[in-house]
């Protein structure tokens, strides 16, 4: 048997409200809108909560990031008690600009700690979920 060559496509994060989501992942972390569009029933057989929905995909730190906004009603992830993705994160080479940026356009910092090597900030978009912005260390 041959090896497959997989190659990463995307991740899709739900949200409730899609262009709020995204004006946000505009400002924080500079994601960038590619393409969007309505979808059938065939967007919810796909993601398993049914019906129709919207997307916005686009780009963040290089890497492809779908927002989905589904017509049904769906609960608010609740932490901490989950499995799956718990955060999607971005790399830079300082956090200070970081941190000043972040300030200017008024998205409070969920939290900072060291992780590793690296530090990490964590901003927490309007639904719930969280955004690592990952500080590579500096060489000594």
């Amino acid at each position: 048997m041959s090896e497959i060559d997989f190659k990463y496509s995307h991740a899709a994060i739900l949200v409730s409200n899609i262009e709020r989501s995204a004006q946000f992942y505009e400002r924080a972390v500079g994601w960038k809108r590619e393409f969007g569009g309505d979808y059938d029933e065939s967007l919810g057989e796909a993601n398993g909560y049914g019906g129709k929905g919207r997307i916005l995909m686009g780009k963040m730190g290089g890497v492809s990031l779908q927002l989905v906004e589904m017509k049904v009603p769906l609960e608010r992830k609740k932490r901490p008690a989950h499995f799956g993705i718990f955060m999607c994160s971005v790399m830079v080479k300082d956090l200070d600009p970081v941190r000043a940026h972040l300030k200017a356009q008024d998205i409070s910092i969920t939290r900072e700690l060291d992780v590793g090597k690296s530090r990490l900030i964590v901003v927490t978009d309007p639904d719930g979920q969280e955004i690592g912005i990952i500080g590579i260390p500096k060489q000594a």
